[in-house]
């Protein structure tokens, strides 16, 4: 396998026998991870057994992978060997080890009565249904639910986990900074300097907008007051309105602006000084329309675009919402309709690509979004936003 990898030349390879070789590619991973894992379980029976040093040891002395790598690895085993449907899955191919990793963090804090309380074997099998972001959700609300408190308790721990260092390095002559913050404090931060940095990307002469020249402005002014007026945050989130008039359910969304989860008690208490805007949900998309009475979305709008999407809505782009522009899938000079039906999230660069690149995309009724090369091509279909999660049956 090595020799043929190694000799593989794809100089003449098209668009199809790229998309073919990686498909191939990503299951041999898959299945490599399978047996990677399969190596760490039996170590860790030899282990037991006082015949070896366990799986972190064994997986991290060849390969020269890393203490990090070994440990994931590791984590792996110890729960593949309480959940040996996970592993079959990953022998063959039908499940990545990045599904293992979000099971074994979710899990891996549990007491043995929350962890009793979940079907592990369920779990496994929708992660070979799912993509890794979506298995993720999937697993926090099944934990959610097992430990009782909704995340609340890994919200506190957040909270008094955050902190924030500064120092000067006299070795560059700059002054630096250094944080770490739970979800609430995060988004707060990020939507005041993200704020500023528009207005100052507005009359910047810089050629790019987004840069880190402007972003460190940014904040000197909003911690100097130098933007003008009295420094202020906002923290944008989303919630279902049945969780938010009576508490957690089995379906709860309740996050923020940029899809970081927050339990509803916290929101509750964000709610008491705060502005509320309704926003009809229903399994296809939103239903706020202007037609063609104005070209620009309205708050309402953004606000319903908010709710859906946490990032740009291309395939793989993770650049956040607030970085975007609505796009009109039918331009508004051709005939659209300021309606959310013909509206997507962008971001600059693919903003951009659709206009001047002219490659095309079509808004389908669930809101997956299929995307055609200059050609016509069909590139990829994007499913639906993730915030429209999957039950857990």
């Amino acid at each position: 396998m090595v020799a043929e990898a190694s000799a593989l030349d794809l100089g003449s390879a098209d668009d199809a026998r790229l998309r073919s070789l990686t498909a191939s590619v990503r299951a041999a991973q898959r299945c490599l991870d399978g047996v990677t894992t399969k190596v760490g379980v039996r170590a860790g029976e030899l282990a037991d057994n006082g015949r070896s040093d366990g799986a972190a040891s064994v997986l991290g002395s060849q390969g020269s992978v890393g203490t990090r790598t070994a440990q994931r690895e590791a984590a792996r085993a110890d729960l593949v060997a309480d959940v040996p449907l996970l592993g079959d899955a990953m022998a063959t191919g039908s499940v990545s080890g990045e599904h293992a990793d979000v099971l074994a963090r979710r899990t891996g804090r549990l007491s043995d009565e929350e962890r009793s309380a979940l079907d592990l074997d369920a779990l496994a099998a929708r992660a070979a249904e799912l993509p890794v972001d979506t298995f993720d959700a999937v697993v926090r609300k099944a934990v959610d639910a097992a430990k009782a408190d909704h995340g609340l308790s890994d919200t506190v721990n957040r909270q008094a986990a955050s902190e924030f260092r500064h120092w000067f390095d006299r070795a560059s002559g700059m002054g630096r900074f250094s944080g770490a913050f739970d979800p609430e404090c995060y988004e707060g931060f990020v939507a005041a300097i993200e704020s500023r940095l528009t207005e100052l990307a507005n009359t910047s002469d810089e050629a790019t907008a987004k840069n880190r020249n402007l972003a460190a402005r940014a904040v000197h002014d909003l911690v100097t007051g130098g933007a003008g007026g009295r420094p202020s945050a906002a923290v944008g989130f989303v919630i279902d309105r049945a969780s938010l008039q009576h508490g957690f359910h089995t379906n709860t969304v309740a996050q923020t602006v940029l899809g970081q989860d927050l339990p509803p008690e916290s929101i509750a208490r964000l709610c008491c000084d705060a502005v509320l805007r309704r926003v009809a949900l229903d399994e296809r998309g939103v239903p706020l329309n202007v037609g063609r009475r104005y070209r620009t979305a309205t708050d309402a709008q953004w606000a319903a675009v908010k709710a859906l999407h946490s990032t740009c809505a291309w395939a793989g782009c993770e650049r956040p919402i607030t970085w975007c522009q609505l796009h009109h899938i039918i331009e508004w000079e051709h005939g659209g309709r300021t309606d959310l039906c013909n509206l997507v999230p962008l971001c600059s660069e693919h903003h951009h690509r659709v206009h001047e690149g002219r490659w095309t995309i079509k808004l389908l009724p669930d809101r997956s979004l299929e995307i055609f090369r200059p050609d016509g091509a069909l590139h990829e279909i994007v499913p639906p936003p993730s915030r429209n999660l999957p039950k857990l049956e």
